[in-house]
Formats: structure tokens, sequence, C-alpha cells
């Protein structure tokens, strides 16, 4: 009978990343609610001035800021049988729906000095408690499992639920600020929210209940002094914080006050679910080309080509016709795939500064890095909600009018298009500065996994060691894994492709040069037993998931920064057994081998390729799949181990030029290929400090 894939294979089943998202689903409905739609509660049901409101929602914004770094820093204090972070979904959602439901239950006959001070207590809460949920439920994928596949599989179907989430939402509740006259209008908020509230604990409870905290908590304790040190001298960091701060002041600019452009611009609240959902849409199909765009322009320019889609939606967003619902939709289209494509490009450059901080400062901050763009970015939010309501509030704007006139119409239609275009032209230059290319930053993960595997051996070796050791054998490596005086140790490492022959060739080639074999960490060889579909299934649909991590305004900053510190850390982790494979010799199959020790001396690295054809009845002979599926193992188990080398070490493993030699086990026998390696490493070292015969 076919065993099951567990915990321990790393693998996460489709439900738990359903599970997982769901939350995300639980988080949205309490922040896009006072993200899209406190603003009009405030002015038009709560009766506070534009101005007012504005000010409110921009200092709770700010303070949201505070309130994740309050939050970061106790979530790890506590530890229960459940873990450190689950407990805080099973706890904290409650009082969260709580101050939720009050936020927007004013009472009515409340002075307007009293509905300020209700308004702005409660909001300032609500900010608090969501902290104290949102920060452990994003570091909770760190926490399901190490494998960095995973991990962005569960950040994509968390953008996933975070989009759809918000045309539901708009789809329930714009159409209720249509008439904000009615008698009984506060009762059905109330009544709204606590429906909303009821259904988010019901999903962080499930949430709860299916995620599994498997790896122990290692992440990236924040410093305010090694943090302050690493900004100081990281330039790319202070230009994409500034830049993020004028990109969200542009989008929250819009955002809330949207509504009141689709009331009486367009003519229909209800209509705002249908911006929603073509901004989601814009969303999704840009998050899905992030990938190609960033390998053929680069991060900044690609940033600064969706920043500038962004500022194009706003102009159209501003000159669209009274009541031209179609025009709309395609502005709100547009503006999805700008802010998208800025956002997702935005998480993806703040990893590189991590690398640039560390490479120029010797200070590794994940954890202080993403929180100073956390706050920036939630000082943005806040500054652009104030100014687009007190714009619409200088221009006139009548709170509760079934029509606006001319000036207070004109007054939303800069609030929703040429100021947050202004405030995207600003972010947009800015980016400008930001000098930190592709390959600068390939050349700088060189430079520091090169910096760290210095660090990792006796200092006693010296660098003129290592010089005497590179004359003498004319290679440009420069890592000495043990004294000279000790002599050379071969040290292979091998890659493959899925079916090449790694698993017989390797433990050869490792007897004739009578060194250790270590196989690679985990081997479908050795789970031939397993449930291939459950195990070694990858659909279209998985994969399309992986590509859409971290896109919209989500606040996934803290998540992002845990997720990169996971990696770097199984990165490091396996950086160090590596070294202490080779000091004694070794022949190592996968691990990420020729691009951790390709500075080694005394090594060589190989490249197994063979015919796919070929390659299909190996495994099929191996294993005895059919061909369709040993075709889809081959398939899966290549994409994804170049996938992991490329989140763990940012390089490519089917680069030909990181390796000695490259041999296509398909024209040659194994025995052939076997002796072609060690008697190629025998002519490149020839005093290396083989312990077997030839014969061997």
């Amino acid at each position: 009978m076919a065993k099951k894939p567990t915990k321990d294979t790393g693998t996460l089943s489709g439900g738990q990343v359903f599970s997982y998202s769901l939350g995300d689903v639980a988080n949205n409905l309490t922040f896009m609610m006072t993200s899209m739609f406190l603003m009009v509660y405030m002015t038009d049901i709560a009766g506070l001035s534009a101005g007012v409101a504005g000010t409110i929602y921009g200092v709770t914004k700010i303070w949201a800021g505070v309130a994740d770094l309050i939050a970061g820093q106790t979530v790890d204090r506590i530890n229960t049988r459940w873990g450190r972070l689950r407990p805080w979904l099973l706890f904290g959602s409650t009082p969260l729906a709580i101050v939720f439901v009050l936020l927007f239950s004013v009472p009515a006959g409340l002075s307007p000095a009293l509905t300020i001070a209700w308004i702005f207590l409660f909001d300032a809460l609500f900010q608090l408690a969501y902290s104290f949920v949102n920060i452990p439920y994003g570091s909770l994928s760190a926490a399901m499992t190490q494998d960095s596949v995973d991990r962005s599989k569960l950040s994509g179907a968390r953008s996933i639920a975070n989009a759809l989430t918000g045309v539901v939402l708009s789809a329930i509740v714009a159409p209720q600020f249509q008439d904000t006259t009615g008698d009984n209008v506060r009762l059905q908020f109330t009544l709204t929210t606590v429906a909303l509230g009821t259904v988010a604990i019901v999903l962080y409870l499930i949430c709860f209940k299916n995620a599994r905290e498997v790896v122990p908590r290692s992440a990236t304790k924040i410093s305010l002094k090694r943090t302050l040190k690493m900004i100081r001298h990281n330039r790319p960091l202070i230009v994409l914080c500034l830049a993020a701060f004028f990109l969200l002041a542009a989008i929250f600019t819009m955002n809330a006050v949207g509504l009141y452009y689709a009331r009486y611009v367009l003519g229909n609240a209800g209509w705002f679910t249908f911006l929603a959902l073509a901004q989601t849409v814009g969303t999704v199909i840009v998050a899905s080309l992030v990938p190609g765009i960033t390998s053929r322009y680069g991060k900044r320019n690609g940033y600064i080509g969706a920043a500038m889609i962004a500022i194009s939606a706003f102009v159209l967003i501003y000159f669209v016709p009274d009541g031209n619902l179609p025009i709309a939709i395609v502005a709100w289209f547009l503006f999805g795939l700008g802010s998208g494509g800025t956002n997702a490009l935005m998480f993806s450059m703040q990893a590189d500064t991590v690398d640039y901080g560390e490479w120029k400062t010797g200070v590794r901050a994940e954890g202080g890095s993403y929180s100073v763009l956390s706050f920036i970015r939630k000082s943005g939010q806040g500054v652009g909600g104030w100014a687009g309501a007190a714009l619409i509030g200088a221009y006139g704007y009548v709170a509760q009018a079934d029509v606006q006139d001319a000036t207070a119409e004109q007054g939303i239609r800069l609030a929703t298009g040429l100021l947050p275009a202004f405030l995207a032209v600003a972010a947009t230059v800015v980016m400008i500065w930001y000098n930190l290319s592709v390959d600068d930053h390939t050349k700088i993960v060189r430079d520091l996994n090169a910096r760290r595997s210095e660090g990792a051996v006796s200092t006693a070796y010296g660098v003129e060691a290592d010089r005497v050791v590179i004359e003498e054998l004319g290679d440009a490596r420069n890592l000495l894994l043990r004294p000279r005086e000790e002599g050379i140790l071969p040290v292979v490492t091998i890659f493959e492709l899925e079916g090449a022959g790694a698993s017989e060739i390797g433990p050869a080639v490792a007897a004739k040069l009578g060194v250790k074999y270590v196989p690679q960490k985990f081997s479908s060889d050795e789970v031939a037993e397993v449930d291939t579909q459950a195990l070694f299934s990858d659909s279209g649909f998985e994969r399309w998931l992986r590509t859409v991590s971290y896109t919209g305004t989500q606040d996934a900053d803290m998540a992002r920064a845990l997720d990169y510190a996971e990696d770097h850390s199984i990165a490091e982790q396996n950086r160090l057994e590596l070294l202490k494979f080779a000091e004694d010799g070794a022949v190592i199959r996968g691990r990420n081998g020729a691009y951790v020790l390709g500075r080694a001396v005394g090594g060589l690295h190989v490249r197994l390729t063979a015919p796919l054809k070929m390659r299909i009845e190996r495994v099929r002979s191996k294993t005895g799949l059919s061909q369709s599926d040993a075709e889809s193992r081959i398939a899966v188990e290549d994409r994804v181990r170049a996938e992991m080398s490329r989140n763990l070490y940012q390089w490519d493993p089917n680069t030909d030029e990181y390796y000695d030699l490259v041999i296509n086990t398909g024209t040659v026998t194994y025995e052939q290929v076997v002796d072609a390696i060690v008697g190629f490493y025998r002519s490149k070292y020839p005093e290396s400090d083989s312990k077997a015969s030839p014969t061997s």
C-alpha cells in the first residue's frame, strides 16, 4: 500500500495551503473593511467632516506601523503547547472581532466630540488587535515548512485570498452606501460587521486547527542599533523606503475615497464592486508576469514601468466621463497592473537590499529592514488617506447628499486621479536613484557566499597559503579546506537532471577516489514507494500560485522578512554542512555543492545530463512507474530543484559555467562516466591525496 507524504517530507498538502489562505480571508474581512469603507462610514453615517475623518484615518494608520513593531517584539516571547504563533489566532481573533464591530457601531445621538473619541479609540484598538493577529499569521508560513517552494505556495495562496476577499467584500458592503440616510442604517452596519467578524473568527479557527508549527522559530530579532547601522550605509534601502512612502500614499489616497468616486462620479456605489474586480484581475495578471519582467528588464526598470502604468491609470480616472462605467473599469484594471507590479517588485527589491546591507556593513537585519519598510508603508497609507479626505473636504464635499455640486465632484476626481498621479510620479522619480541592478546583486550574493565560506575555515590556513596553492595548481580557486601540509583531498560535486544516473555514478566515483559519498538531502530514489501523485504533483496552478506571492497592498512585510530569513538560515546550514563534508574529502550529490564549494581548492564540479527519452526509461526501470508518471516526476524534480536553488542561493544550477565537466550520460556507460570523472580529477589535481587506488 502506498505511503502518504508526511510533514517530514517537507511537502504541504493542498488542504493545509487552503486552510492557511483562509486566515488571510479573515484578516481582510476586517482590514479591507477599514481601508476601503471606514472613511465613508465616518463622513456619511457617523457625521464627521471629511477633514476630521481624514485626520483620524491618517493618525491610526501611522499608529498601525507602531503596533506592528510592538506585536513583532511581543509574539515570540510566549510559548504554549500549541506553539508560539497559532495561539494568537485562537485567542486574538475574538477581541479583534469585538473591537471591529464596535468601530462600526457609533451610537446615534453622540456629540461630535464623543463621536470623534469613539472612532479614534476603537480604530486605534483595532489596529493594535489586528497587529497581534496578523503578525503571527504572517510568520506562520515560515514555521509550517522549511521548503522554500512550499512557502512560496503559501504566500501565493495568501495573495489570491487577499484579492478575492476585496472583491467579495465590496460586493457586500459597497451597495449599502448608495443611501446612507435611512433610519436603520447604523444598525445595518452593526449587523454587517457582526456577520463579518463572526465569519472571520471561524476562518481563523480553521487556520489554527490545520496549521502546524514544525519548524523551530529562528526568526529575525529586531535590534534598533544594528538596524540603524545598516540603514545609514544602505542607499538602495533608503531609496526603496522613500519610493514606498509615495507609492502607498498614492494608492491609499485613491483607496480611501474610491467609494465616493463610484457613488458620485459614476452614479452608483454598487459599481465599486466592478472596479474592485477589474483591479484584482490586473493585479493577478501582472503578478504572473513579474518573473519575466525582472529577468528581461531588471527590477528597477520593471518597477518604473509598472509605476508609469499606475500613473496613466490615475490620469484616466480623473478624465472618465460622468457615469461611464466601462472606461472606469479599464482605468481600474490599469491601476491593478501598476499597483500590483510595483508592490511585487518592491518586495523583491527589499530582499536584495538585505543582502546589500550585509555586504556593505557586515550586519544582516531582515527583521529590522522589513520593519522599517512596514512602518514607512503604513505612514504612506495614513498620509494618503488623510490627503484624499482633506482634498474632498476642501472642495466642499457634503455628506449624505444624493448628488454633489460640480466643485465637490471636482474634488473627488482630484483625490482619486491627479493627486495620486502626482504622488506616483514622485515614487517613480525617487526610484531612478535605486542603484542595485540584478547583475550587481548577483555579484554581491557570490561575494557574500565567499566571505561566509572563508569565515567557516581556520584562519591559520592564511591568505598566503591560498596563494601558494593557486600558483602551484594554476587554479582560480582559493578556498583552502584544510591545512596545506595535510594535502588536498578530493571534493567532487555532482548535479544531475533527474534520471541522468547520479545515484549510481556518485557512489562509484567516491569509491574510486577513496572518499565518502554524500547523497542529496531529499532524493526521489529513497521514496519510490511514496504516492507519486501526492508527492510529485506540481500542476500548472501550483506553479502559477508560487509566482503571485506578495502582491497587492496586503500587510505582508514581516511575513516576507521571515520567509527570507528562513531561506538564509537553510542556506547557511547547508553551507556549513558542505564545508564539513568537504574537509575530509567527499563526493557530494546535489545540495547546491557546485555553487557553495565553487572556490574550494581540490574541488571538481560535474553536471550530468541525458536525453529526456532515456531519462524516462531509467526512472521507469528503477521505480516501476508508468511512462507518464515517470515523465511527470522528472519534470517536477528538475523544476523544483532549480526553483529551490534560485530561492536559497539566487543561482541557476543548470548554468554550465559553474561546472568543470558537463557529461551526457546517454552516449556512454556509467562505468565510462566514472572513469572520465576520476581521470579528469587526477589530471587536474595530480598532488591530491586520494585514499584509494585507481582500480579500487
